[in-house]
């Protein structure tokens, strides 16, 4: 129900009360002579009474045509006619069909389907759609429209006029969680020129690990030449 028809209910309500309040007190309760009075002898009452009874007759007429013209939402839409003969399918079939749509992927449920069959050639559907887990909203919906075109239209033909879904908040809310950055290394946070550049030719040849030993003979002192001299001659 839209703003407006339930502003004009309210106000069709109230109205109806007040006539109904003001018309019974001259009767019963304990104030009969005053609610009189006001009636036959307050001029303003008696034209706030009328303004009011006005309104409730004209909502009373409205009820009687709606009553009588509108529209029943049929049971059973007639769907072509072959041959002489007919074929029809329910408004049921239709509900059924479009629900088994929305859930057969698995990521949705169907609440609630309505199916407004009042024209023939204007079937309205509405279905009410729980998620399963937090969705794109506008991706989601423009594929669970263009399936239930599809499919509906198999069951009912070109007779669907509009198809309206509506998304609940998901069972399960999900947020995208990004990866966590790589530590960041004690080279890659230095300032620039803390640490020297390296420079590499492909020319250059690349020194090994060598495993001889070098000893300065520097280190020998010249009062330790006889005794090696005398220690080479025993030996000889």
């Amino acid at each position: 129900m839209n703003g407006f028809k339930r502003l004009c209910l309210f106000i069709f309500s109230l109205a109806g009360m007040l006539v109904l309040a003001s018309l019974v007190l001259p009767w019963v309760g304990p104030w009969q002579r005053q609610a009189a009075g006001l009636i036959t002898g307050n001029r303003t009452y008696f034209f706030v009474l009328e303004v009011l009874v006005c309104l409730v007759a004209c909502g009373f007429v409205i009820m009687l045509f709606r009553s009588l013209f509108s529209r029943a939402n049929k049971k059973i839409i007639l769907v072509t006619s072959v041959d002489g003969g007919r074929i029809t399918v329910s408004r049921d079939a239709i509900a059924s069909q479009a629900a088994h749509i929305i859930e057969e992927d698995g990521t949705c449920t169907a609440v609630k389907v309505d199916v407004d069959a009042r024209r023939r050639r204007n079937i309205k559907v509405y279905a009410r759609v729980l998620p399963g887990t937090s969705v794109d909203v506008i991706s989601k919906g423009n594929e669970l429209h263009s399936r239930l075109a599809t499919g509906l239209a198999a069951v009912c033909g070109d007779s669907i006029s509009s198809i309206s879904i509506e998304f609940e908040e998901p069972e399960e809310v999900t947020t995208a969680v990004a990866p966590a950055p790589a530590p960041a290394s004690a080279l890659d946070t230095a300032p620039e020129g803390a640490y020297p550049a390296a420079s590499y030719t492909p020319d250059q040849p690349v020194s090994e690990p060598t495993s001889e030993i070098t000893l300065d003979m520097a280190t020998f002192h010249s009062s330790d030449a006889p005794q090696a001299e005398s220690e080479a001659n025993r030996e000889e």
